[in-house]
């Protein structure tokens, strides 16, 4: 039977759930209804383009309301593994909803690209700038299935995505492919944020950060950027959406990996 939550306590706070707690109530509503979980997806995706579409557009009023449709992206995001944990578990849909992450992401950057623009500079800056949002969030997600996993929580996502296998009632081919391109799109970010944890802790380092550290890790999952995307768009500010990722995102970034160090070294050396 699936579990309601991914962690089955509050073990440290997400500021990148925000508003989860919502979607929760909304899918137990949901869950004797007709309604899949694939839909929701589907309707997440369909919300995040749409906003990147608003944000090419380049008027003010338009970004206001993309800004809008990025929170409401987060919020059905949220609802889909909800409503999943009330229904059943599916690799299908886990893959799907992380492939739609990456879509969304993909349109919003090109979309800032085009309104700075258009130039190869600007694409460039866009690309890196959406290159350093993903490997944030991968370090983020890294920890955190681990996390669900040591304290038996939801495991649709596992640390090795390689290993995984369609559930029974998942559709084994359309499974299989989207793994696959799951793993071509964030596979080689898991790998690499695993040897980046391992050169910073040694292979004897505990495998789990304190619920300190994964709190202001958190500040790193998708939910937040989209909320900060979000407030660059309702001040006027989309165009600097790529220096936040390249700039202060990467700096708190390269903090957080710090205090992994050196809390991993110190619980190493009282062991």
């Amino acid at each position: 039977m699936s579990t309601p939550t991914k962690l089955p306590d509050r073990i440290f706070r997400d500021f990148s759930a925000f508003g989860l707690g919502l979607m929760q109530q909304v899918a137990r509503r949901l869950a004797p209804t007709r309604l899949r979980p694939v839909h929701i997806t589907w309707l997440f995706l369909l919300d995040g383009l749409l906003a990147a579409w608003l944000v090419r557009r380049g008027q003010r009023r338009t970004d206001r309301l993309a800004a809008l449709l990025l929170v409401g992206k987060h919020l059905l995001d949220g609802l889909d593994g909800a409503l999943a944990r009330h229904q059943r578990p599916s690799r299908l849909g886990r893959y799907f909803d992380s492939i739609a992450d990456f879509v969304v992401n993909v349109a919003l950057f090109a979309a800032v690209a085009e309104r700075r623009g258009g130039r190869l500079r600007d694409r460039l800056l866009s690309a890196a700038g959406l290159l350093a949002m993903l490997l944030q969030g991968s370090l983020y997600n890294f920890y955190y299935v681990r996390y669900r996993h040591h304290l038996a929580g939801e495991r649709t996502s596992l640390p090795d995505e390689r290993e995984a296998r369609p559930y029974p009632w998942d559709p084994p081919r359309l499974t299989r492919l989207l793994q696959r391109l799951y793993l071509l799109l964030y596979g080689w970010q898991d790998r690499l944020v695993a040897r980046l944890d391992v050169w910073l802790t040694g292979p004897q380092a505990p495998p789990l950060p304190s619920p300190a550290l994964m709190t202001a890790l958190s500040t790193l999952g998708l939910g937040l950027q989209l909320a900060v995307a979000a407030a660059l768009l309702f001040f006027g500010q989309a165009a600097r959406l790529p220096q936040i990722f390249l700039g202060p995102y990467l700096l708190w970034s390269g903090l957080l990996l710090g205090w992994r160090a050196r809390e991993a070294r110190a619980l190493t050396r009282s062991d």
